[in-house]
């Protein structure tokens, strides 16, 4: 009886491992559902934009938040209110480096400018 009640044991245990190791593989994987909207976007720093974007594809982005205000050559900007970002994509279409600025051309994150 004890030698069953190990072997369901065990196999709960192995259950319950791989769905919190899907659960985690999910929430770090690049995937379109785990994009903050650009309102969330906009109340992030660059450095926080930069850490989360980089590995998405620019697909992904335009099909979460639609096409980019201004399109250049692996450049998509996005106008979010007062705020403007900036991605900027290899060939390969994999985002490569974000800016997040003001519309006085700072950085969001930084401290603005005295009047």
């Amino acid at each position: 009886m004890k030698k069953k009640l190990l072997i369901v044991l065990a196999v709960i245990a192995v259950l319950l491992l791989a769905i919190l190791a899907w659960r985690i593989g999910y929430s770090l994987r690049k995937s379109s559902d785990n994009l903050p909207t650009l309102s969330r976007i906009a109340e992030m720093s660059e450095a926080e934009v930069n850490s989360l974007l980089i590995g998405y594809r620019i697909i992904q982005l335009r099909e979460v938040w639609g096409d980019a205000d201004i399109c250049r050559a692996n450049t998509d900007i996005w106008q979010i209110g007062e705020i403007s970002l900036t991605v900027n994509y290899k060939n390969n279409g994999k985002v490569a480096i974000c800016g997040l600025k003001h519309a006085d051309g700072t950085s969001v994150g930084e401290p603005l400018p005295a009047p």
